[in-house]
């Protein structure tokens, strides 16, 4: 969907296909879009592997649009045919916490964009692409420093990224305080993800409109706030309080006007690892280290694993870090 745009803005876009590279190679994607309609997308270049992808070009900014699974393999080792220079800026696509360390460890001198992402699409086979009404990204550059103050709108790798953005009619948050926004995001995320897949596969409108799950839900959320103001130093929003952001969030899923499934029961339904890693276990992990109870993740983290486990352990893929 963010390529799409892209390339709807004018930018030349080539895409990396994987399972649906035969299908996407002959007839591009297929958008059904309750925000869009319906349309074609052709991408400038389609190729089946990094590798393909990396002959005679050098990109300004490559969009890492993967799961993120450190629990499973190091994230920042496919990139590598692609990182030709320090031109190149990686943009974080991604759900979770504590995705950026491994590539500022790989690439230290190139540009590092982390993104809080809003979508609600989910992909079929064959390059079909559905989509609901959001198409949001809010992103910062990754720095090792707080610096509430700097002007990011005067770092031409990040105003050329918003003018893509917005030439392309995705809606783009410069933020000062990326992290802080990524665990905003992550309440909603980690609250509605793990729930829909234990559940017994119920999408999340389903969740929050039933009263027993909506509690737990509810419950979940609350954890990851209490964790994320205390690794942020503040709270998660300008206008929302700790207690408000829960409901926030409960009340935007039920009023959600197509189905939504989340990415995490996606994966679960396909035999696909879990992005439990980023969601749940690295909360889990900081919320011990401040001494903060979060029973209900930590139940739901296990549980997850488990149910993972079931499917994964024939492949060979390990489902969890030791």
């Amino acid at each position: 969907m963010y390529g799409w745009r892209m390339k709807e803005g004018g930018e030349n876009v080539s895409v990396i296909c994987r399972s649906n590279y035969e299908a996407v190679k002959e007839n591009g994607f297929s958008i059904e879009s309750v925000k869009y309609g319906s349309h074609k997308f052709i991408p400038n270049n389609v190729y089946s592997t990094i590798k393909d992808a990396s002959k005679d070009q050098e990109y300004d900014y490559i969009l890492v649009c993967t799961k993120a699974l450190p629990n499973i393999t190091n994230p920042t080792d496919i990139l590598k045919p692609l990182i030709k220079s320090n031109k190149t800026a990686i943009v974080l696509v991604q759900n979770g916490i504590g995705l950026e360390d491994p590539y500022v460890k790989a690439y230290p001198e190139n540009p590092l964009i982390t993104c809080a992402v809003y979508i609600d699409t989910e992909q079929k086979p064959g390059g079909i692409i559905e989509h609901g009404t959001m198409l949001e990204l809010a992103y910062g550059l990754h720095t090792n420093k707080k610096d509430d103050n700097l002007d990011l709108m005067r770092n031409s790798v990040i105003s050329n990224f918003h003018n893509i953005l917005t030439s392309g009619g995705i809606t783009s948050i410069v933020s000062t305080n990326i992290q802080k926004l990524k665990w905003f995001k992550l309440v909603w995320n980690a609250g509605l993800s793990p729930i829909s897949v234990l559940s017994g596969k119920y999408p999340g409108g389903e969740l929050v409109r039933n009263p027993g799950t909506r509690k737990i839900i509810l419950n979940i959320m609350s954890e990851v706030v209490k964790v994320g103001e205390a690794v942020t130093g503040g709270p998660l929003h300008d206008k929302l309080s700790a207690s408000e952001i829960p409901e926030h969030f409960v009340n935007f899923t039920e009023s959600l006007s197509k189905i939504f499934i989340t990415s995490m029961l996606q994966d679960f339904m396909n035999k696909k690892p879990m992005e439990h890693q980023v969601i749940l276990k690295n909360v889990i992990d900081l919320a011990k280290g401040l001494n903060i109870s979060v029973p209900t993740l930590e139940t739901m983290y296990e549980l997850l694993v488990m149910n993972e486990k079931k499917y994964l352990e024939p492949t060979g893929i390990p489902p969890k870090s030791p």
